[in-house]
């Protein structure tokens, strides 16, 4: 993953140790879309449409329990390699980043705010329309936010504008291995049931780091293609019936149930390998 020149105006991370140049960061402004309640119901309708031909700019949010390493995640987008220690409130910043991924250039704009906002409030509300990616983290050595995520995916499925939105399940602290309580075959499980990628990492060691910034990025753009696909199809197709809430509906939930060993496993399989939908 290539890091790009920084935009300017980049300045230090508010509440941590000013960075090298070259790792200054730039204070996102789409962040102020959460300084206030949502207006209506059509706020984050718009995600997901790129302005600029799929390079973004993309908001990706990180979701989970507190304590699981999302801050430590972030600041790895951001450019902080070392052991940086920062201050809470710097957890309500966001990350804007310009790299190239698959040789196309990409702005993603990191949301870690999550923890900053109150449980069931507006404002995480507000995280689950906006977002164009959301990164769904639990810690592989604490069980209880292994057993968070299933209610925040159902809401975030329930709230979010788009039927299909880009979700990857990821285990952090994957090197604490004498303290796992999650195994990768239950994560894995999970994922499935959840229709959502998964992916293993280690923030403390930067393992399947950069792997993860480029996965959400390919999601996001097969995602993108698809839907312009389909869109292309409903035109042609002008003037047929629409499929009923109902049908849709059932669509969707025959999608999480497996109906063999061997779609599960396929499921399974490919549920890893975060560059194909």
């Amino acid at each position: 993953m290539a890091l790009l020149p920084t935009l300017p105006g980049a300045g230090p991370r508010r509440g941590s140790m000013p960075l090298p140049i070259k790792h200054q960061l730039v204070r996102a402004s789409a962040v102020d879309e959460l300084d206030s309640p949502p207006s209506s119901p059509e706020v984050g309708s718009h995600a997901g449409v790129s302005p600029a031909g799929g390079r973004g700019p993309y908001k990706v949010m990180l979701l989970g329990e507190s304590g699981v390493g999302k801050t430590a995640l972030a600041a790895i987008f951001g450019g902080l390699k070392g052991s940086v220690h920062h201050e809470e409130e710097s957890t309500e910043d966001s990350y804007e980043r310009r790299f190239c991924v698959d040789d196309e250039e990409v702005i993603l704009i990191l949301y870690d705010i999550w923890d900053q906002a109150d449980p069931g409030g507006w404002m995480q509300e507000s995280c689950l329309q906006t977002g164009d990616a959301f990164l769904m983290v639990f810690s592989v050595t604490d069980r209880r936010s292994f057993t968070r995520v299933p209610p925040i995916i159902l809401r975030l499925r329930a709230g979010c504008p788009r039927s299909d939105p880009p979700i990857i399940l990821v285990g952090n602290k994957s090197d604490l291995a004498r303290s796992r309580e999650v195994s990768r075959e239950e994560s894995r499980s999970l994922a499935v049931m959840m229709n959502c990628k998964h992916i293993e990492t280690s923030a403390a060691l930067h393992h399947n780091t950069e792997e993860l910034f480029e996965g959400v990025v390919r999601q996001i753009r097969l995602r993108h293609h698809r839907r312009e696909a389909a869109e292309g199809l409903a035109k042609e197709g002008a003037g047929g019936r629409r499929e009923s809430l109902t049908k849709k509906a059932k669509r969707f939930l025959s999608s999480l149930v497996p109906r063999n060993g061997r779609f599960f496993k396929q499921r399974s399989k490919s549920c890893n390998d975060l560059s194909v939908l």
